[in-house]
Parts: structure tokens; C-alpha cells; sequence
């Protein structure tokens, strides 16, 4: 049963001539259009939505992405094994440009 389902996707083949360019053409292939004129023979196949979505995405723009999101992600996961920690901030202290305790002490004598 299954092996006929397949024999008859196979045989499904629709072949379209093009009279004005003398061309013939599977419409499956080129959106159900001929490739030259663009003329559209009626009862077509076309192309599935999944296909013509996958034709739309630049998928070089896509892959850059990717890529530049996992470098920043190996990146994060290398400073964090090395010990690498970001610069943290100290709330408790003046924001008189003293840079730490001790000079406060000192100068006070």
C-alpha cells in the first residue's frame, strides 16, 4: 500500500509547453511558471508554501547571525572558565572619586 502511494507521486509528472518560447518545463520547479515568459498554465503544480517560504529567507544573512551568537556565547563560556568576572561596582562608597577606605582614614589625622 505504501509502496503504491509512492509509485504514484512518482508518476505524477506534469509536464507544460510554453508556445511562445517553444519550451517545455515541470512547473514544480519554477513556482508553476514558465522560466522564460513567466506564463502560468492553468492546473499547475506548484511549488509547496514551505518552499516558497525557504526561497524568501536569506539564509546567508541567517547563518551570519547564528554565527555571531554563538561566538558571543563561546566567548562568554571562555572568560568564565579562565576566571574572568565583569568589573563589579561599589555602592557603599562616596562618589567623591576616593578609591578606598583606607586613604579616608589616613588623611583624617
Amino acid at each position: 500500500m505504501i509502496a503504491q502511494l509512492g509509485l504514484r507521486r512518482l508518476q505524477k509528472h506534469f509536464r507544460a509547453y510554453c508556445e511562445l518560447d517553444r519550451w517545455s518545463f515541470d512547473p514544480r520547479y519554477t513556482n508553476g511558471r514558465c522560466p522564460i515568459c513567466g506564463w502560468a498554465p492553468e492546473g499547475a503544480p506548484t511549488a509547496p508554501a514551505w518552499l516558497m517560504l525557504a526561497r524568501r529567507v536569506d539564509w546567508e544573512i541567517f547563518g551570519l547571525l547564528v554565527l555571531a551568537i554563538f561566538l558571543v556565547v563561546l566567548g562568554l563560556v571562555v572568560a568564565q572558565a579562565a576566571g574572568f568576572t565583569p568589573p563589579t561596582t561599589h555602592s557603599h562608597l562616596p562618589a567623591s572619586g576616593i578609591a578606598s577606605g583606607a586613604r579616608i582614614a589616613s588623611g583624617a589625622r
